[in-house]
């Protein structure tokens, strides 16, 4: 009788254990990347008892009963959850393999998949927990994310000058307006370009003066044949020192496609100029990649830093920790990447969500909770056969 008291004990255990892992699945029904658990369990045999045989040649398990519930501590399930975007900035979902690398306080090393990130007081990449996000060097070597330094894009110079479109030939004069250049501090400065036939008009032939205001700053020529440009003299290469900044070189380029003509409309105007003026940042995100993605406002995109993914050698190494995180039980077993095109990758702006089954886990709650009174039914019964026992005279 007390054996059945401590089997039907062991199941109440059992099932108290299955009945706390559903808890805390449900409960965790919309933590974003949340794992979640299943309850293990064996059957419980004494020491030095199986169920091969009775050692002394008796009949395979012919007198061999099992002594209760054997409660195994509980399998996280590391499948993916439903990614969805929620339009903040520095949101990441890891779509496929992989673990967000963090280094917490204390100097331990954590993973995990919950992609909520933020730029902390020291402008350090952390997830909710305050651990700082770690990337992955071309070195291959792990280093905190950072923004410092990165508020401002400096400015650059402007190198070059490209025209496009068709020359009328009937045009003898023709002037382009309106080109404005960035020397080195940022600073923006017009230019115009004054195009003619020369005099004496040489055919094909065009005379080119860029000027600042009524100053020529820079001249040379262009020449067609048949219509079409002459490869030898399609570029003009001039010095210019604008009032007040750095003396910059310049180069005006015609596009290859440039053509005269004799009848239509004259179209020859400005298709690029490069350079540009100092910007602050407006936005940072990251790519699918992973890379750290600087939106400045005066156009720049910088992508220099890049998030790292650890893949355990096994995920049943790794152990659940507060946080959302997971340790390692065997840290050498971690390999350091990066995310690669139609592998694995991450979706900006995103989160992968639980996944957790609430069907399966309610499903889970019945089976439990009539496993449970099964165990309850099964000592009260041997506690009343005991009961009876213990009554009896004789």
């Amino acid at each position: 009788m007390l054996n059945s008291i401590n089997i039907g004990t062991s199941g109440l255990t059992g099932f108290s254990k299955e009945l706390q892992t559903i808890s805390n699945n449900v409960a965790n029904l919309n933590t974003p990347s949340f794992k979640g658990s299943n309850a293990q369990f064996s059957d419980l045999f004494a020491a030095g008892d199986n169920a091969g045989g009775d050692g002394n040649g008796g009949a395979r398990g012919a007198s061999h009963s099992g002594y209760g519930l054997a409660t195994l501590p509980s399998v996280i399930d590391f499948s993916q959850g439903q990614i969805n975007q929620t339009g903040n900035d520095l949101d990441v979902a890891i779509d496929g393999e992989g673990f967000l690398v963090t280094h917490d306080d204390l100097g331990q090393t954590l993973y995990s998949r919950d992609g909520r990130l933020k730029f902390n007081q020291d402008e350090l990449l952390v997830n909710q927990n305050g651990a700082k996000v770690q990337g992955l060097n071309a070195q291959g070597a792990l280093h905190d994310i950072s923004l410092a330094g990165l508020h401002t894009n400096t400015a650059s110079a402007s190198t070059k000058i490209t025209l496009a479109g068709v020359l009328l030939n009937a045009d003898a004069n023709k002037q382009i307006t309106g080109i404005k250049v960035i020397d080195s501090a940022g600073g923006s400065h017009d230019l115009t370009i004054d195009l003619s036939t020369g005099t004496p008009a040489t055919a094909g032939t065009w005379q080119i003066a860029i000027k600042d205001g009524a100053t020529t700053v820079g001249n040379g020529q262009v020449h067609f044949i048949d219509g079409r440009l002459d490869p030898a003299q399609a570029d003009i290469s001039f010095d210019y020192a604008p009032a007040n900044a750095k003396p910059m070189s310049l180069a005006l380029s015609f596009d290859p496609g440039v053509t005269s003509s004799a009848t239509g409309n004259s179209t020859l105007a400005v298709s690029k100029i490069d350079g540009y003026g100092e910007g602050e940042l407006v936005k940072t995100t990251f790519d699918t990649l992973g890379k750290l993605v600087l939106s400045y406002s005066n156009g720049q995109i910088v992508r220099q830093q890049t998030l790292a993914l650890a893949h355990p050698g096994n995920n049943g190494d790794l152990e659940a920790v507060s946080g959302n995180s997971f340790r390692s039980r065997h840290p050498e077993s971690i390999t350091l990447g990066v995310a690669e095109v139609g592998k694995r990758s991450f979706n900006a702006e995103s989160l992968e969500g639980s996944n957790v089954d609430l069907s399966k886990e309610f499903s889970a709650i019945i089976v439990t909770q009539r496993g449970y009174q099964a165990a309850s039914e099964l000592i009260s019964t041997a506690n009343q056969m005991l009961d009876t026992l213990m009554h009896m005279k004789g």
